[in-house]
């Protein structure tokens, strides 16, 4: 790419007034790593001084334009020896020890409500795992010991250069150590062996001589893949340790809130099952097993679900253990995540606004999801946060129901905390056949495991049936965060080795 237009899209970042295009945006997030470890510093000066110039120009006219130059100039060579002395050292430790190293720049977003976080909050870098750890172990491999010391002692070294701001900068900054694995095995022991992976790391860390009351350590499991997991020749991809320099506890939790339940991370299902064979494949599924293809279909705001007609039943020879008479999911377009606007983390990324362009799972290539708390290397324990007891309003543990093709189908409690709409506990199935005809059928218990995604003005609610031989294999409801509202939703159930999908719109039971 030539070198001007890297200077024009660079320039675009830090002044999104300029009316670039999403286009230019789009591209500065493929060039804006190599533009940083070859002229971070030349070009930072510039757009500093650009910077400097439009702000004094805005708020002094012609003569705050000489003022701003000045500050904005300094501002942006100070941003720009550190980023550049940053990329470099990673992209050297990345060419000596063969790693594949992605880096992405935190900044806060305008208007964020973060005084005590600094425009620059932080420096993400992602360390894709081949052969770091041994297989099965937290254990570094020799070449794995090598490649993490090296990093440690780059994150040992002071950004500032003076020795004030580097006690300072010591003395606030955080590092947060992310293990992250795919979907194959068990979910609860990836989980597991991704926290224990992200402590080895924060060992050597702490090794180096970096305080550890200053490192956090999280094991988020194939929580968050960014890779397909169906796949066999990317899934590796998901393997991966991720490094967190931030500014201060404040960016901290910041970063942690944000990652929590974020809808990004449904454009890939946790399903192993390969796209080929996927509709071959058994659909219910258990926390440790998953299966099948994407799907959905708009609902109506009506208190009754719409079903499909009766020649619509599965034509497949096997039964389902409840027939509530839906659409084979290939046959279904399943879109409901694509419809919530991404809620604002207070960060301010260039692929922000292709957010919500992105594909996603439904529940039915999805298996439960797993993350853990973010734990302190110096005891620990759990990231203190101010976390309440806080219902969503309307979510505070209601029943809800409706009938699907006759069939009374319940979820409860539906129990969403406000903090990153968080499931406080977790919800039981329950399925009585024929209850349109007055019958005194018993209901199906079925225990039920969910994970929320937050948006803006919705929440994706899924839950998953922890009973492999259940009548409801998953169910994907929206919820508004505004009126207590289903505003779409699908079940999921299975008959023989077929998915099918209904139309579920359940509503809150009165007092």
């Amino acid at each position: 790419m030539h070198r001007s237009f890297r200077l024009t899209a660079l320039s675009c970042a830090f002044l999104t007034a300029a009316g670039c295009s999403s286009q230019q945006m789009q591209d500065l997030q493929e060039s804006v790593n190599s533009v940083g470890k070859d002229y971070g510093m030349a070009v930072l000066c510039g757009v500093g001084v650009v910077g400097g110039a439009a702000a004094g120009y805005a708020l002094k006219g012609k003569d705050g334009v000489l003022a701003g130059v000045a500050v904005g100039g300094a501002l942006g060579c100070a941003l720009g020896y550190v980023w550049q002395s940053r990329l470099q050292e990673l992209d050297r430790i990345a060419k000596e020890e063969n790693l594949k190293i992605q880096t992405e720049q935190l900044t806060v977003a305008e208007g964020a409500i973060a005084t005590a976080v600094p425009k620059e909050a932080g420096l993400v870098t992602q360390i894709e795992d081949t052969g770091m750890f041994a297989t099965d172990s937290a254990e570094l491999t020799e070449s794995g010991k090598r490649a993490v010391s090296k990093l440690a002692e780059m994150y040992a070294k002071p950004k500032a250069t003076d020795q004030q701001a580097a006690a300072k900068e010591a003395k606030e900054r955080r590092l947060l150590v992310v293990g992250h694995s795919d979907a194959t095995g068990n979910a609860e022991y990836n989980q597991k062996l991704s926290e224990r992976r992200a402590k080895t790391v924060g060992k050597v860390l702490v090794a180096a001589g970096i305080p550890a009351s200053s490192i956090y350590y999280q094991g988020a499991g194939a929580s968050r893949p960014i890779a397909d997991n169906s796949d066999v020749f990317v899934r590796g991809q998901n393997r991966r340790v991720e490094i967190v320099e931030l500014a201060n506890d404040q960016a901290l939790v910041m970063r942690t809130q944000a990652e929590a339940g974020n809808t990004k991370y449904l454009q890939y299902g946790t399903s192993t099952v390969p796209k080929a064979s996927v509709a071959a494949a058994p659909t219910i599924k258990s926390p440790a097993s998953t299966s099948a293809p994407a799907a959905t279909q708009s609902s109506t705001s009506s208190t009754t679900v719409a079903s499909t007609s009766s020649s619509a039943k599965p034509a497949s020879k096997a039964s389902p253990a409840v027939d509530f008479a839906g659409k084979p999911t290939d046959a279904y377009n399943w879109s409901m995540a694509q419809k919530i606007k991404p809620k604002n983390s207070g960060f301010e990324l260039v692929s922000s606004a292709h957010a919500n362009e992105m594909p996603m799972a439904s529940c039915e290539a999805d298996m439960p999801r797993s993350a853990g708390e973010v734990l302190s290397m110096a005891d620990d324990k759990p990231l203190q946060r101010h976390a309440t007891k806080d219902y969503l309003p309307g979510y505070n543990n209601r029943v809800w129901a409706n009938t699907v093709n006759g069939h009374l189908v319940t979820v409860s409690p539906v129990s969403i905390l406000r903090e990153s709409a968080q499931v406080d506990r977790q919800p039981i199935l329950q399925v009585v056949e024929n209850y349109d005809q007055n019958t005194k059928n018993r209901a199906q218990t079925i225990k039920a495991v969910a994970n929320t995604y937050e948006g803006e003005s919705e929440v994706l609610y899924r839950v998953f049936a922890r009973d492999a031989k259940a009548s409801v294999s998953c169910m994907d409801l929206v919820f508004s965060k505004g009126n207590a509202k289903v505003t779409e939703g699908a079940l999921f159930y299975a008959a023989g080795s077929d998915a099918y999908v209904a139309t579920y719109v359940p509503i809150p039971a009165t007092k």
